[in-house]
């Protein structure tokens, strides 16, 4: 009889705690065997062992938790596929491939323009052709624009990149605060094109057209920080201030910024949860029929209204592996989502 509830953890990266696991995965384990009556159990995704690890899991498990940070992995649609399967044999799955690839992706952003999640200035450049043909002519107008690739974490990836008076280019990038200063912009591009290489392969289902970079427009109000609505599934737990460093563009912990956490209660907050629950039906169709993410966020950074009142732009979805290490009194709010499962 299924009554196991797993979560599936990697051997490699910089996210472990000196046991090897990640900080927050023992706590959210304990926190669902105290309010289920199901069992738990830590697995390890080997890729030249994913086929006994599948029967295993098959013959085992009720759900699985992802805790992998896809970042960390070689082959992450290998990875994807192998959570797919594991949906398809009836085990669910926290968070289903397909909602990872929909909302974890930057593209989103291009994708909810005329929602009232969605900005109109944001634009996904798929191809270089499609970059230096359009780019050139969005930062004239805007002389300022941020850069995202399409999937990435952290703050790698993120570039601001600005023209000058003189027709240069000063770019520089938020996981490290690196500088680069071009001549002009036909450097820039010449410079930039190779990070748009498409090295996915043919077989890669998950990653099929989803190379590129997302434009956006720079919002000087990111001094005053990210502000992040933390969710399970359709209910916000959280608000998370998250304050950049000085000088620095980016509010990710990697880039040096601080995380303030308060109650999605506060008056404070009313307006950005309300955007959030009300935007979550714009979201629905690229669940591809599956649930909301177990533990994912939503982050905001602020701009104006017209008539000077605080909007929030959504600058990014998070779902493929959110931590709560700092915070681990959410475990509980994780393994609540598991007592209404019946055993098979």
């Amino acid at each position: 009889m299924k009554n196991t509830i797993f979560i599936i953890e990697y051997a490699k990266g910089s996210d472990k705690g000196f046991d090897g696991f990640r900080p927050d995965t023992k706590p959210i384990l304990d926190a669902i065997e105290k309010v289920t009556e199901f069992k738990t159990e830590i697995v390890f995704y080997r890729p030249n062992r994913k086929y006994d690890l599948l029967d295993y899991l098959k013959e085992k498990a009720v759900a699985v938790i992802s805790r992998i940070n896809p970042g960390n992995l070689k082959e992450v649609d290998e990875y994807f596929q192998f959570l797919k399967a594991l949906g398809n044999s009836g085990i669910t799955v926290h968070t289903h491939p397909d909602v990872m690839i929909n909302l974890d992706f930057k593209d989103i952003l291009a994708k909810l323009k005329g929602t009232q999640l969605g900005d109109d200035e944001s634009y996904f450049y798929h191809t270089f052709t499609d970059f230096a043909t359009r780019f050139p002519a969005d930062l004239d107008k805007h002389g300022i624009r941020v850069l995202k690739t399409n999937y990435g974490s952290t703050g790698e990836g993120v570039y601001l990149v600005s023209k000058k008076d003189d027709g240069s280019i000063f770019s520089v990038e938020a996981v490290n605060n690196q500088k680069f200063y071009y001549d002009d912009i036909n450097e820039f591009l010449h410079k930039f094109e190779p990070k748009f290489e498409d090295n996915v392969s043919e077989y890669a289902a998950y990653f099929t057209g989803k190379t590129g970079f997302v434009g956006c427009r720079y919002l000087e109000r990111i001094s005053e920080g990210e502000i992040r609505v933390l969710l399970v599934n359709d209910k916000p737990i959280s608000v998370v201030h998250k304050k950049p460093q000085e000088g620095q563009f980016s509010a990710t912990l990697f880039s040096g910024a601080k995380y303030k956490y308060e109650s999605p209660n506060e008056s404070k907050w009313k307006a950005v949860v309300e955007l959030t629950m009300n935007g979550l039906k714009d979201l629905k169709p690229y669940l591809n029929g599956q649930n909301y993410p177990l533990l994912w966020t939503m982050d905001y950074i602020l701009d104006y209204n017209e008539d000077g009142s605080d909007k929030y732009i959504l600058s990014e979805i998070n779902c493929s592996c959110v931590g709560i290490t700092s915070e681990l009194q959410y475990a509980k709010n994780v393994a609540e989502v598991f007592i209404s499962k019946k055993k098979k």
